[in-house]
């Protein structure tokens, strides 16, 4: 009998699958709903996918992490169900690290390149060019994110936003204090005059100094970030160990009321020694 019941399990999953398809419109109306913000995520992450995309991602994944689980643990009914809660939860979580983690390294990106970018304008500024010149100058000389981004700019300049606008549209796309001052200086030089190319060369000046300091916190707190990931890794491999080659050990661990227990104690102080290592990882300037 306890052979069966992953079949049983399976079975009742793919009822759950055919009533979903029998509503797939109405499904896909929800899920568009409740994924509004993911799509803003996705496109300031350049990834090329819909929110309702993403969403049945997650929802295939979490299936998919709880059918090995049941073809390769046999639970009980009720673990089984409640795995399907984890899974679902580890794809969710999962996903959304790595649209942030795609986020921040596209963000990273163009902070990085915004040095250049304006070193571009200023030049373009002292030969004579006006602002929205200097960004086709850009557009055409600076790699991604930032040709994409400035791309977009003179794109919205040409349906009738001013450029001033477009650039705190950018501001908020790709959000960081160096681009923050960048567009404000732009509007407020627009509007008392004076001479934007050097306000430009010395902010980019100050960008330049500010990534140098970034470098050196980067190196004095490496030691702590790799002592985060190898702490937070150590058990979670060994857990990996046991459940996959140790079943008696398995069996203790998950199904009796002090192996549960210690489960949770340890997941509690994985976190806990996760959020401590990253808080001294971790120095804003």
């Amino acid at each position: 009998m306890p052979g069966v019941v992953p079949f049983i399990l399976l079975g009742a999953a793919g009822a759950a699958a055919i009533t979903c398809f029998a509503f797939w419109n109405q499904v896909l109306a929800w899920v568009a709903i409740r994924m509004e913000p993911s799509r803003v995520l996705l496109e300031r992450a350049a990834i090329p996918m819909k929110a309702q995309e993403l969403a049945m991602t997650v929802v295939g994944i979490g299936v998919l992490l709880w059918t090995v689980f049941l073809l390769v643990m046999r639970p009980s009914p009720a673990m089984g169900v409640l795995m399907l809660a984890v899974t679902s939860a580890i794809a969710f979580v999962g996903t959304r690290f790595y649209v942030n983690y795609r986020l921040k390294k596209r963000l990273t990106q163009f902070n990085n390149q915004l040095e250049i970018v304006l070193r571009l304008i200023t030049g373009a500024l002292r030969v004579g060019l006006g602002l929205r010149q200097a960004l086709l100058q850009v557009v055409g000389d600076m790699p991604d994110p930032s040709r994409i981004e400035f791309s977009r700019v003179l794109s919205q300049t040409q349906i009738g936003v001013s450029i001033y606008d477009a650039l705190d549209q950018l501001a908020e796309r790709m959000p960081s204090n160096e681009i923050a001052m960048a567009t404000r200086s732009i509007r407020i030089q627009s509007q008392t005059g004076g001479n934007l190319g050097k306000v430009l060369e010395n902010l980019a000046e100050t960008i330049k100094q500010r990534r140098k300091l970034d470098r050196k916190i980067a190196a004095l707190t490496s030691e702590a970030r790799f002592t985060k990931y190898i702490i937070s890794g150590l058990p979670i491999g060994v857990g990996i160990f046991i459940l996959a080659f140790q079943p008696d050990m398995r069996e203790g661990l998950l199904e009796t009321l002090v192996g549960r227990i210690c489960l949770g104690v340890v997941i509690g102080l994985i976190v806990g020694g996760w959020l401590l290592f990253d808080k001294l990882s971790r120095l804003d300037i």
